[in-house]
């Protein structure tokens, strides 16, 4: 009976809504009343499945094995990297537990158990041009080309000014040594070193795919700090005639000398570095990290154009902030500002960042500050921590990050083997607005932009719901319904969920540890989030909804094997 009273409902025209005449207002109340009052909760809560609410100190029940938090716990490298490699994930960056004098890897196959190993320490080798006393070392990235395996990093020299370079190795794990062969000597000089006396770090390397390489860093002189671009004739020989400035913070592009985006400069010493290069569309991304690492607002930004050495230009709109902001926290230049305050408690510091792939999903690898209350204009060492988003593109092909997270998010298919089958669902509503936001992949998460306001799903006045149509039965194992990005359009419940076979999931009640009552602030991608111990066949889904003044939701995600 529960199956026909659903469809019941659905033949009604599409039109019933709050918007509609008095009669088909009628209709709508009266087919509203039975399947309301059809819709008991068959599934027991801690039995059937569990709802994630973070509990006591942001403490989540989850399966890992289907979902991942960004709890800032497990791997304590900031500038991080990730090499992929047969199904294991290589991670390098700073090693401040070494006080940086060596490079530690941190290698998993399922990010949820990881091994550690030394593999590269300067000290080790004895005519090093690195500095002689406490060697140190910055920023590694580890590739693979032919045969070998490059590590490429940043260190100081005896005058302490630091250089770029690169070692070798016949495996991930090393051990890597110097680059030693004809006339290459990587022992006694920085292989990577710019025709200058300017400081150099955050080497990173891309390979076009002609097979051009190419070497992007950050660039630093006489407090002025930027990002070159330079053709690599090998993985250890650079073409400096090639070399080009690419960004600056705060400039449009890299032939202005203008400074117009202020948030590139903000509050402390103009900072641009951690650069990454991502093609797309036949469109070169070059993104990068703007302001101090040790700052609240330390933020992935980028910048575009057809070829990997410009001119690049950042996507710019007068009436809005941060229009070249890829993840990170928001920020305006009044430090007293609603969005400043709001972000306190939930990320800082989110940047330095990576692009690898967890099978056929793109994903960004950064570092955020491990105390999220840190807000600091002043250098100083943070603990930093490893951290990871998807990455999607637009119509367009401009990337987007639903991000910075720090509730459970769905791992991807290779490490979970489940998909989000929302995606291919047909969509069917009663009282919504923006529906086709609902599967489009997009989450709404820091509200910078003007054109976010209309990213959102809106839940009219009284009853709305919504049904997902699968493209054939599931076996589902976990659903997301990603709330408003606006802690005053967040959805407080969902007045049930009931599933083509005839499973019920009651009333829901956001969890309270997603919302900062004190500054009105909801966690971006903070969600109504379920996993199942007991099997679930449907091909559609029905969500219901009723409150009292309109709200909104993000996104619906349906997790199935």
């Amino acid at each position: 009976m529960k199956k026909q009273i659903i469809r019941l409902f659905f033949l009604a025209p599409m039109c019933l809504s709050i918007f509609a005449c008095s009669k088909q207002q009628q209709e709508q109340q009266e087919s509203e009343k039975p399947f309301e009052q059809s819709m008991d909760a068959t599934l027991v809560a801690e039995q059937d499945y569990i709802q994630h609410d973070g509990g006591q100190n942001h403490r989540w029940q989850y399966d890992q094995e289907m979902w991942y938090i960004n709890n800032l716990d497990k791997v304590p490298l900031p500038d991080p990297q990730v090499y992929v490699e047969d199904g294991t994930y290589y991670i390098v960056g700073t090693d401040d537990g070494s006080s940086c004098r060596q490079v530690t890897c941190y290698y998993t196959t399922n990010f949820v158990d990881f091994e550690t190993k030394a593999i590269f320490k300067p000290a080790s080798f004895n005519g090093r041009w690195e500095k002689s006393e406490n060697a140190t070392v910055y920023a590694p990235e580890m590739y693979k080309f032919g045969d070998k395996y490059y590590l490429y990093y940043s260190a100081l020299d005896s005058s302490s000014v630091r250089y770029n370079s690169v070692v070798w190795a016949d495996s991930p794990l090393g051990p890597y040594e110097p680059i030693v062969t004809g006339d290459v000597d990587g022992l006694h000089n920085p292989l990577l070193k710019a025709p200058d006396s300017a400081s150099e770090l955050d080497a990173t390397v891309f390979v076009d795919d002609n097979n051009q390489m190419y070497m992007y860093y950050s660039w630093s002189k006489n407090g002025r700090q930027a990002v070159y671009g330079v053709k690599l004739n090998s993985p250890y020989q650079a073409d400096w005639t090639t070399r080009k400035l690419l960004v600056e913070p705060g400039t449009l592009d890299s032939e202005s000398s203008e400074y117009v985006l202020g948030w590139e400069r903000y509050r402390s010493y103009p900072i641009c570095e951690g650069p990454f290069m991502l093609k797309n569309n036949g469109k070169y991304y070059l993104t990068y990290s703007a302001n101090g690492c040790w700052d609240k607002f330390y933020n992935v930004c980028y910048t575009v154009c057809d070829t990997p050495l410009g001119n690049f230009v950042k996507p710019y709109n007068t009436e809005d902030i941060w229009t070249n902001l890829l993840m990170g926290v928001p920020c305006e230049e009044d430090i007293n500002s609603t969005v400043f305050k709001q972000w306190t408690g939930f990320a800082a510091g989110t940047g330095h960042h990576c692009f690898f792939k967890i099978g056929d999903q793109l994903m960004i690898g950064y570092h955020a500050l491990k105390g999220r209350k840190a807000d600091t204009a002043n250098p100083g060492w943070q603990a930093r921590y490893f951290a990871m988003e998807p990455v999607y593109f637009l119509d367009d092909g401009t990337p987007y990050i639903n991000g910075p997270s720090w509730s459970p998010q769905p791992l991807p298919y290779e490490l979970s083997g489940m998909r989000n089958v929302a995606l291919n669902a047909t969509v069917r509503t009663q009282n919504v607005k923006n529906e086709k936001n609902i599967n489009d992949n997009y989450i709404v998460d820091c509200y910078n932009l003007k054109s976010e306001a209309n990213k959102e799903v809106g839940l009219g006045v009284g009853y709305s719901f919504i049904e997902l149509k699968l493209d054939k039965e599931y076996t589902i194992k976990g659903l997301a319904v990603y709330n408003s990005a606006h802690y005053e359009k967040s959805t407080p419940a969902i007045k049930y969920i009931a599933f083509s076979n005839g499973d019920v999931i009651g009333r829901s009640e956001f969890p309270i540890n997603y919302l900062d009552g004190e500054t009105e602030f909801a966690y971006p991608l903070s969600a109504f989030s379920y996993e199942f111990s007991k099997e679930i066949k449907a091909d559609s889904i029905i969500f219901a909804f009723n409150y009292g003044e309109e709200v909104s939701i993000n996104e619906i995600a349906v997790l199935a094997k």
